[in-house]
């Protein structure tokens, strides 16, 4: 039986994990925190549980590919719950209002009542929308494993969203959004990503909501992470925490241990690194870094990364009023050097357990951007004005909390604060980044092969590897290490599961 050596225990790695299990491989999860999830984590503090990454998971309708993913992993299907709400998010500019509405004629009707001066580009964005709900993502194999069939398969599927991708495929989203005249628009097409962002990465985000495809789990990034902790557990899996890798030796052309922290080592037949790529190539050092790597690197302006604030705030009362995400223009105020105009509030009234009882609490996101990231980087030398900076932040984003709510006026309170520098000191993400590189309009989508020149027993799997990064990606990425294993090992397997597929065969 081939073994597996696992380094990061976040969804990518352990999606690789049930998958080396269903497919008869031995296994083991190295993770350098104290528990599992990586980047897909929560926590508790003074009594309320702080859910710091999902909003939103692509992946749950059972028409697309990546559920079937999401169903071996044991995150969707039977006795999984999934809250599913009416509209993404709301947009409040002076006290107007607009939806992106699961329901399109809704959000088109209601589109067209506050802004009958962009009836033409209303209509397009819609339709742009309704036609993306097409598009797939590639989840069963990995790109250079699919066949001429399953090639012109996905492109069937993708038939009526192949000409949306050409059309908007050289727009950022700030281009989109500037073809409408509406602010609430505007903002709409905006959200709660950088506006250097592809254009269409928004349509594809309102297009999986309106297409049933994009719910929340019921329970958040604890829901995902436990349930594939347990689903790799049950199958014979082994977990190791707070085993933190600093070096990995290697002989020729294959890596040989992984040297931990606390001074042990393991020995290694098969290698996957599922850790943020830039604790990869600390590990194995530079001289492994492909073309790609390198050229990302070199081109932060075609490869941008980008991080938040988060400020979570106590409410003494239950928030039920509060929209589930909105997002409203205010009073400016700055954060690592740039003026903010606008607060994206999320709230988490519909998860239950994650307030005391009659108590509410709600997130408030801004937006970073890497070079913001240097400036907590540097702040964090002096711990008392990196502490105090947060503060002040948050207590100004508090009163502006409490005029656009004023029924909460004196019942808010800071719980915590994180910056980019919290994610990179604790998930080792790249200048604090949760996705990956971001994929803008001016060059080419990628995808990379997963495998490093020079390495013949060595996988990479996490987000990096996709743009734009995110769950899915890092989920769908678990599993095609393992099928590309199982491909240079000439392993012929099957996946174990309610639907099988062959791995991979030589």
């Amino acid at each position: 039986m081939s073994k597996v050596t696992i380094i990061g225990g976040g969804v990518s790695g352990l999606a690789a994990g049930i998958y080396a299990q269903l497919s008869g491989l031995e296994s083991e999860i190295f993770e350098s925190h104290t528990v599992i999830g990586g980047q897909c984590t929560s926590w508790k503090r003074k009594g309320f549980h702080i859910d710091n990454c999902v909003h939103w998971m692509t992946g749950t309708s059972p028409k697309k590919e990546i559920y079937q993913v999401w169903e071996d992993v044991g995150v969707v299907g039977d006795g999984c719950k999934m809250i599913s709400h009416d509209y993404f998010l709301q947009v409040d500019i002076d006290g107007i209002k607009g939806h992106a509405w699961r329901d399109l004629d809704k959000m088109e009707a209601e589109l067209l009542s506050v802004a009958p001066e962009d009836k033409k580009v209303i209509h397009k964005l819609i339709k742009a929308i309704r036609d993306f709900q097409n598009i797939e993502l590639p989840a069963l194999k990995p790109k250079e494993q699919m066949g001429f069939w399953d090639n012109m398969k996905l492109l069937w599927k993708m038939r009526k969203a192949i000409p949306v991708a050409v059309k908007y495929g050289k727009m950022n989203i700030g281009d989109l959004a500037q073809m409408f005249q509406s602010p609430i628009i505007r903002q709409i097409i905006y959200n709660y990503v950088p506006e250097t962002y592809f254009a269409i990465s928004t349509l594809y985000m309102y297009a999986m909501f309106a297409a049933g495809n994009a719910d929340l789990p019921l329970g958040g990034s604890d829901s995902i992470t436990l349930k594939m902790r347990d689903r790799y557990l049950q199958l014979g899996g082994k977990i190791s925490t707070k085993k933190k890798a600093l070096s990995i030796d290697i002989e020729g052309s294959r890596c040989k241990s992984v040297n931990f922290e606390d001074g042990t080592t393991a020995e290694v037949e098969n290698l996957i690194c599922a850790t943020d790529i830039s604790v990869t190539f600390k590990l194995i050092g530079d001289k492994y870094m492909d073309d790609h790597f390198r050229f990302c690197y070199a081109n932060p302006d075609k490869f941008p990364v980008f991080s938040d604030l988060d400020i979570y705030y106590a409410v003494d009362v239950p928030t039920d009023d509060i929209p589930t995400m909105e997002i409203f223009n205010c009073e400016p105020y700055t954060v690592a050097g740039r003026d903010c105009k606008t607060i994206i509030v999320n709230n988490f009234a519909d998860q239950p357990g994650f307030a005391p009882e009659g108590k509410g609490i709600i997130e408030v996101l801004v937006v970073q951007y890497d070079y913001q990231y240097e400036y907590w980087e540097k702040l964090y030398a002096d711990r008392e004005a990196y502490r105090a900076e947060k503060m002040r932040i948050a207590q100004e984003v508090l009163q502006r909390l409490e005029k656009h709510y004023p029924q909460y006026r004196g019942k808010l309170s800071v719980i915590e604060a994180v910056t980019p520098k919290s994610f990179n000191r604790y998930t080792g993400a790249y200048k604090g980044s949760y996705m990956g590189f971001i994929q803008t309009h001016l060059v080419k989508k990628e995808t990379h092969p997963g495998v490093l020149p020079g390495l013949d027993n060595f996988y990479l799997a996490g987000q990096w590897l996709q743009t734009p990064g995110g769950l899915p990606n890092a989920l769908v990425t678990g599993r095609f290490a393992i099928q590309r294993l199982m491909k240079r090992e000439n392993i012929l397997q099957q996946f174990c599961c309610k639907k099988n597929t062959f791995l991979s065969k030589k």
